[in-house]
């Protein structure tokens, strides 16, 4: 997949979020980076195996597959899985991003931490469609940290 379709498909997922409803939002960096270190790992595994379960559902089990073998197998040499390397890659990415959007416009939405994981599908063959976004936003929307938010000294 070429860079330009890498951005469509993050810009798609971004805004597909922001119109998905009140009932479904996504993740802000805001929010993830103030829960407890653990909660933040367990909600990207749980990002991953939310997005099988939608696949699964949406009788794309091939995809679900997919996403498994990204996410489990490691190859030779390496330390994890490259979906797992692709994921922090891209979280990276996004949160540069949404800095800059937050210095740029302040009042511009917000990159969500759920667009990392789409771009991560999306390069690795997985097609993101409205209908994935808007199921896949609702059972992420279902994660409950285990410890109290924290709030980062300045």
């Amino acid at each position: 997949m070429n860079r330009f379709n890498k951005f469509l498909a993050a810009t798609f997922l971004s805004a597909a979020m922001l119109f998905a409803g009140a009932a479904a939002q996504a993740m802000p960096f805001q929010q993830f980076d103030h829960m407890a270190a653990q909660d933040r790992q367990d909600y990207l595994n749980f990002l991953v195996g939310s997005a099988q379960k939608v696949l699964k559902a949406q009788d794309r089990d091939a995809d679900a597959a997919k996403v498994h073998r990204l996410f489990t197998e490691i190859r030779p040499g390496d330390n994890l899985p490259i979906g797992e390397a692709e994921f922090e890659m891209n979280l990276d990415n996004a949160r540069v991003r949404d800095a800059e959007k937050a210095i740029q416009n302040p009042n511009a939405p917000r990159v969500q931490v759920e667009s990392a994981l789409a771009l991560t599908l999306s390069k690795n063959g997985i097609q993101i469609t409205p209908d994935f976004v808007k199921d896949f936003v609702q059972l992420a929307n279902t994660f409950k940290p285990q410890v109290p938010a924290t709030r980062k000294k300045k």
